[in-house]
This record gives C-alpha cells, sequence and structure tokens, in this order.
C-alpha cells in the first residue's frame, strides 16, 4: 500500500467529470504540509478552484455548501482518512450525494480507503463508479468502523501526536504495543440482519466497506464496495500470544479464503460475516475512518446504503 502519492497524477482532462466544476480541497496539515506544494500545482493544472482547510471539521462544512449550490461538482481531497470522512459527510448532508462526485489524492498519514479504491484495480481510472457507503448512528463512513483493539489503538495514536519524540509511522506501531500491554477485552453485543447474534467478550469488532485499516491492515479481505453489503469481523476474547500469532494473518487478510472459508487455525476465535445492517451495544467508544465517537447509549447501529455516492479513481 502506497503511504502517500509517488508521483503527479495527470487529472487534466478526467472522463465524465471534465466538464463539471473542480474543486480542489487541501489539507495543509496532511503529512505535515510538504505536500502543499505539489497539491496546488496539480489544482492549478487543471484550471478548477483551489481551497485550502482551515481548521478541523472544514472540509465537511465546505463540501456541504459546496454541494448545496452546485449538486454537479467535483471535489478532489487532497488529505488522508480523516478528510475523507469529513468531506463525505459533507456530500451526504448536502442531499446531492446521487449527483455530487469526488476523488481522494492521498497525502495524510492514513491513506486506508486510497488504498483500496485509488490502488486496488478494482475501478477504472478516472470514471465515476457508484461506492455504497455506510451509516454509523448520525454519521457516514465510506471505509471501516473499529470498535475494540484497533479502535483503542486509534485512541492512544492521537494521544501520541502530541509527543514530539515519536514520529510517523512510529506513533501507530506504539499505540499497537501500547494497547498489547494493556490487552483489555469488551463485552459487547452484537446482532446483524442475517440472524446472527453474539453476546460474549471480544478482542476487537470491524465493519468493513473498505479492505484496509491502520494503514495497511487488511481487516477484511473480502469487501467490496459496490455490493450493497458490509463485511463483519469478530475477533473473540484471545490470549496475547494468539493474538501475536495471528497478526501476520490478519494484516495480510489471510486469515480467509477468496471463497469466505476461514481457515482451520482461526474457526474457533474469528468470525467473518456479511450484512446489511450491524449492531453494537456494550461499547464506550467507535472509531470511523479515523474519527472517534463516543455514543451517549453505548450502542451503534449501522446500515448500508448501497451506491449512496459517486467517486472517481485517481
Amino acid at each position: 500500500m502506497k503511504a502517500a502519492i509517488e508521483k503527479e497524477p495527470d487529472i487534466i482532462a478526467l472522463p465524465n467529470i471534465a466538464e463539471r466544476r473542480q474543486v480542489h480541497l487541501i489539507n495543509p496539515h496532511a503529512c505535515s504540509g510538504k505536500h502543499t506544494a505539489m497539491a496546488k500545482r496539480l489544482a492549478e493544472s487543471t484550471g478548477g478552484e483551489i481551497v485550502m482547510s482551515e481548521h478541523g471539521g472544514f472540509a465537511e462544512e465546505y463540501a456541504a455548501e459546496l454541494f448545496t449550490k452546485d449538486r454537479f461538482a467535483h471535489l478532489v481531497v487532497y488529505g488522508g482518512d480523516g478528510t475523507v470522512c469529513e468531506a463525505v459527510n459533507g456530500i451526504m448532508k448536502s442531499g446531492n450525494n446521487h449527483t455530487a462526485s469526488f476523488s481522494v489524492i492521498p497525502v495524510g498519514s492514513g491513506n486506508d480507503f486510497s488504498a483500496y479504491a485509488n490502488d486496488g484495480g478494482m475501478f477504472k481510472k478516472a470514471e465515476l463508479v457508484p461506492l455504497d457507503i455506510c451509516r454509523a448512528n448520525d454519521r457516514f463512513f465510506i471505509n471501516m468502523l473499529n470498535i475494540g483493539f484497533d479502535c483503542s489503538v486509534v485512541y492512544r495514536t492521537l494521544r501520541y501526536k502530541k509527543n514530539p519524540l515519536i514520529r510517523g509511522k512510529m506513533k501507530y506501531i506504539a499505540g499497537v504495543v501500547g494497547e498489547l500491554v494493556n490487552k483489555k477485552p469488551i463485552s459487547v453485543k452484537i446482532t446483524m440482519d442475517r440472524g446472527d447474534e453474539l453476546d460474549t467478550s471480544v478482542l476487537l469488532t470491524a465493519c468493513a466497506n473498505g479492505r484496509f485499516c491502520g494503514g495497511g491492515f487488511c481487516a477484511a479481505p473480502l469487501a467490496d464496495m459496490m455490493d450493497g453489503l458490509m463485511d463483519v469481523l469478530v475477533v473473540k476474547d484471545i490470549s496475547r500470544r494468539e493474538f501475536i500469532s495471528m497478526v501476520g494473518d490478519y494484516k495480510n487478510g489471510t486469515y480467509i479464503e477468496s471463497d469466505g472459508t476461514m481457515k482451520k487455525k482461526f474457526e474457533d476465535i474469528l468470525m467473518y460475516r456479511r450484512c446489511r445492517e450491524y449492531r453494537v451495544s456494550g461499547i464506550e467508544r467507535y472509531c470511523i475512518d479515523g474519527e472517534l465517537i463516543e455514543p451517549d447509549d453505548g450502542t451503534v447501529a449501522v446500515s448500508c446504503i448501497k451506491n449512496g455516492i459517486w467517486f472517481a479513481a485517481l
């Protein structure tokens, strides 16, 4: 997976969107701003407008306003998963998600959505495709929702951002190590529309539209952003030794076969299902595309909206 773009993509004349109003939204804080000059050159080459994100939440506010006024505009987002999450929520908030469109140039510290949507070879470059989108309570996500271990790693990583001695991906690695040392399973009740119900202690559970999380972990290797379904992974409460032994397969997405058959050594500790609705109660927090949320009632209800938003891969 590419952590960020390695060369400047040609976005001067994108099929299907070349006649649209193009707006290039740049997060100057992504990757410490080192890609800002490059992003400006790309934006200027299209003849489109350039907008600089001014603060946290700006991308959401701007996207909502943009697509309320111009429902056929195309937004090119320069940033990571957090900026994408903001932009997607703004598009949905505008109510014009069936005409609005967006692309992503991955220059953030976490680019898991782009790893699938841009780099996965799933979509023809520069052509608009309708992607599924998921709603978690009153927020939307396009990549993945995490609860338990993965979510706690994000929480810990955000705290490490204040430490100047821990830089780049080392923040996430430090978060993983910290959570492993302080491993705390959570007691949850999980229900899905297909009749699955689990009331037990788990290490983590993920609800996926895309395949990657945590900077390249292939947590949901069978996920498809166009099938109208969410892929749910549940890792039961296991020992540190068991967890360490499965990390390689979890990172590479090799714990399950391409036909959906769980590898025998993981049958007793992992569960993988597809569903349209997913509900988890008994939680302190959950994470959607890097955004931490603490639900008042300890519950998150998730649903999949098929063909909910237009996207063009770059």
